[in-house]
C-alpha cells in the first residue's frame, strides 16, 4: 500500500504522538495481561504492540519480562518510543516487514478500526505470529462508529468469523460496560488441518504464500 493511498485515508495519524486516555489504557492492557498470566499463556517472549501511540501499552507489556516491539504509521511516535526504551518502527500494519513467526503475542488497543483493509492485516497477524501465539485486542463498540477515522466498526459476530477464517481459535471475549467502552478479544493461532485446508482455508494459505514473496523481509 503506497504512501499516497494511505495519506488519503489517515493523513492525520501520520505525524505527532497521539496521546491516549492513560487510566483507560492502563486498565485495559492489564486486563489482557491478567488473563494471560492466569492461564500461563506467556511470560517472557516477543510481543508486538500495533498502534503504539504514546507507549501506554508497550511500557506495561514490557513489565512481563519480555521483549516489546512497537509499530506505528507516525515517525514521531516511533522516535518517542525509542526515547522511552521501546524498540519501534514506522511501519504499515498492512505490510509488515517482520519475518514469519516472529512474535509470541500481538496486542492492540483502539487500532483495528483504523485499518483500511482488515483482511490484509489479519493475514499479517497470521504470518508474523508463532503457532500457538496469542492475538489480543480491545475494539470499540458499534456506538463509537461516528469517528471519521474509524473505517470499520464490526459486530462481535463478524469479528468471530474473521478470526475463524484466518485460523484463530477464540479463547476469550469480554465486555463490561461499567468499566470499559471496549470489547476484549483474545485468540490463539492454530494449525490449519488438511481437511480444513481442503474445505476453504486454502484461500488464506494462498494469500500468505503470495505475501511471503513481497513482505517476508527484515529491512527495517
Amino acid at each position: 500500500m503506497n504512501d499516497k493511498f494511505w495519506d488519503i485515508f489517515n493523513r492525520n495519524m501520520r505525524t505527532g504522538v497521539h496521546r491516549t486516555m492513560g487510566a483507560t489504557r492502563s486498565r485495559d492492557v492489564r486486563e489482557f495481561i491478567g488473563w494471560l498470566e492466569s492461564r500461563g499463556k506467556w511470560r517472557g517472549g516477543k510481543a508486538l504492540n500495533i498502534g503504539i501511540g504514546d507507549c501506554q501499552e508497550a511500557l506495561i507489556l514490557r513489565m512481563m519480562d519480555g521483549v516489546v516491539t512497537g509499530i506505528t504509521n507516525s515517525q514521531d511516535e516511533a522516535d518517542n518510543a525509542r526515547q522511552l526504551g521501546i524498540q519501534a518502527y514506522c511501519m504499515d500494519a498492512h505490510q509488515m516487514k517482520f519475518e514469519n513467526e516472529s512474535f509470541d503475542i500481538i496486542y492492540m488497543h483502539d487500532t483495528m478500526e483504523h485499518f483500511i483493509s482488515p483482511i490484509m492485516v489479519f493475514t499479517q497477524f497470521r504470518r508474523v505470529l508463532k503457532p500457538g501465539g496469542i492475538l489480543g485486542f480491545h475494539y470499540p463498540t458499534m456506538s463509537q462508529s461516528h469517528d471519521w477515522t474509524h473505517w470499520f466498526i464490526e459486530s462481535p459476530r463478524l469479528m468471530f468469523d474473521w478470526l475463524l477464517k484466518f485460523g484463530f481459535k477464540l479463547l476469550h471475549f469480554a465486555f463490561n460496560p461499567d468499566e470499559s467502552s471496549e470489547f476484549l478479544y483474545i485468540a490463539e493461532k492454530v494449525v490449519i488441518s488438511q481437511d480444513e485446508y481442503d474445505r476453504g482455508a486454502n484461500v488464506v494459505h494462498d494469500m500468505l504464500r503470495e505475501l511471503d514473496d513481497l513482505y517476508n523481509t527484515t529491512d527495517i
